[in-house]
């Protein structure tokens, strides 16, 4: 066998793979098998000698190529959704030394689990954001992560926090996505590095309570 063999509108998933944590400066594929034949009337055998993960040095016969490259960059290019913070007691209003109980939603965009179908070179990529971590920030200084935890109400929640003064407090959420691909309806599998989205801030407005002794006269 060698470059003659065509098998069309191919795609492996292992070439793909085999370059997929490599840096620019190591290429980044797909890996290719590279023949070599002498050029002579008849033409040679072709001979293996190796594998690269710089197709686009080897020569264009075999056309565009789908590389990890080209996947990684529509990963970045996603939608994501936002991380939207809420609080407890209702209306993000809370007493100093008071448990405040924090959750986060996902605004409109693809969040975690959903699948972003894309076109590249004719090969349908979907791309699936998954949630690595995220990290609270309260607006007073204090923060929480990074974690997988997305908060909840009160009492079971566990994403809790206590402001030690009252004012008015910016807190927003910070998410880090992780990303699987597939192509062509295939096998799911690891996109290298990770985006970060960062919320829109939610403001906290946080009160001091007092008590007073009533004559009950």
């Amino acid at each position: 066998s060698g470059p003659d063999d065509r098998l069309g509108d191919f795609y492996c998933e292992a070439a793909i793979r085999a370059c997929a944590n490599n840096t620019e400066d190591q290429g980044q594929g797909p890996a290719t098998r590279v023949y070599r034949r002498v050029v002579e009337t008849p033409p040679g055998a072709w001979e293996p000698r190796g594998v690269t993960c710089y197709p686009n040095l080897v020569g264009d016969d075999a056309g565009p190529q789908l590389t990890m490259a080209m996947i990684i960059e529509a990963f970045h290019d996603t939608p994501f959704a936002k991380p939207e913070v809420s609080s407890q007691p209702e209306g993000n209003t809370t007493l100093v030394t008071l448990p405040t109980y924090y959750r986060v939603d996902f605004a409109d965009g693809y969040g975690p689990d959903q699948v972003d179908t894309t076109d590249l070179l004719g090969f349908t990529v979907d791309i699936r954001p998954r949630l690595d971590s995220i990290t609270y920030h309260y607006g007073d200084g204090a923060s929480l992560g990074p974690t997988t935890d997305l908060g909840g109400v009160y009492p079971s929640g566990s994403v809790v926090h206590e402001y030690a003064q009252s004012g008015d407090f910016d807190a927003h959420a910070v998410v880090s996505y992780g990303g699987e691909f597939r192509v062509n309806g295939g096998d799911w599998n690891d996109i290298p590095g990770t985006a970060t989205i960062t919320g829109n801030p939610t403001t906290i407005t946080v009160m001091e309570s007092s008590a007073r002794l009533v004559n009950g006269d």
